[in-house]
């Protein structure tokens, strides 16, 4: 029998062999050959992490994902790829961050999404934003607590003056608050979205100041929610439950405060958008849309 040493095995050859591991289903060991080669690639650090990604989080569009990759490094710039996103000769800055790369790693498995480093790092820098803000945040919408679990991690939350105020139902969406045709998407994607509550409460333990809390929203915000809120992550996948959100919580956004909407330019949430654009509109303002498919509104003076 033959051993394979990847000393060895020159990068290309480790890199085709990972390719082809992950085409075939492999993702344990793609993701263990794409570890090895970051400890030699130095210079193709996005490709190596943006495949183990891909690896981490497997699904029915994997092949698709390496397929759109590889066209884009054909054109010889930095490519990305994530579920509904991809660049092309764009700046990374999130993967020369040792520490971000490191806890999107650790928490990867927790979300059912490859890649989802742009969209951490638009939380991440409302968050930053934030900090000075008068008031607490807010999360409507939690999951399994995959993207405050990171945040709070990354910017070390657990040190701030602030409380972090966490809401879900945990039973999935209310049959009377689904949006047409979400039912089929959140099966798809979520399993239905129904969780544990004490999973999720256990996960955040470590954070004297972050609260998880059971119920349905609207009808819970009135039974516990901060009197000021700098930061709000909307992220109920529904049309009902988020504009009755805004209704109950906006005029308690502090000026500098800032709303990210998880959901807000993807295609299966067109319910949601149209919503809130009208929301905003009715009032004079405008959500900023971006590619990650979030939506972003920073409150004025």
């Amino acid at each position: 029998m033959t051993r394979l040493v990847f000393e060895d095995l020159t990068v290309e050859q480790m890199h085709g062999m990972a390719d082809g591991l992950l085409r075939a289903g492999q993702y344990d060991l793609a993701q263990k050959m794409y570890g090895a080669l970051q400890t030699v690639t130095e210079g193709r650090r996005a490709d190596v992490l943006v495949r183990k990604g891909i690896a981490a989080s497997p699904h029915k569009r994997t092949p698709m994902l390496l397929d759109v990759l590889d066209a884009l490094e054909a054109f010889r710039g930095t490519a990305y790829v994530s579920n509904g996103l991809a660049t092309w000769n764009k700046i990374l800055p999130f993967f020369y961050d040792p520490e971000f790369v490191a806890l999107a790693a650790r928490h990867a498995g927790l979300l059912p999404i490859p890649n989802w480093h742009w969209n951490l790092q638009t939380v991440a820098w409302a968050v930053r934003q934030a900090e000075h803000v008068p008031g607490d945040f807010v999360e409507l919408g939690v999951f399994r607590g995959h993207t405050t679990l990171f945040t709070a991690e990354y910017v070390g939350f657990g040190a701030w003056p602030k409380t972090w105020w966490l809401y879900d139902t945990f039973e999935g969406i209310p049959q009377d608050q689904l949006d047409a045709g979400w039912d089929k998407v959140n099966q798809g994607t979520y399993g239905g979205g129904a969780f544990s509550f004490e999973e999720v409460r256990d996960r955040f333990a470590g954070f004297g100041n972050i609260r998880v809390i059971k119920g349905r929203v609207p009808e819970i915000l009135t039974e516990a929610a901060p009197e000021r809120i700098a930061f709000l992550h909307m992220d109920l996948n529904n049309a009902t439950a988020e504009v009755a959100a805004l209704d109950a919580l906006f005029d308690r956004l502090s000026p500098g405060g800032v709303i990210v909407f998880d959901d807000y330019c993807w295609m299966a949430s067109r319910a949601q958008h149209e919503a809130e654009k009208a929301w905003f509109a009715a009032r004079g303002l405008e959500i900023l849309p971006l590619p990650t498919g979030q939506g972003v509104f920073v409150k004025g003076a």
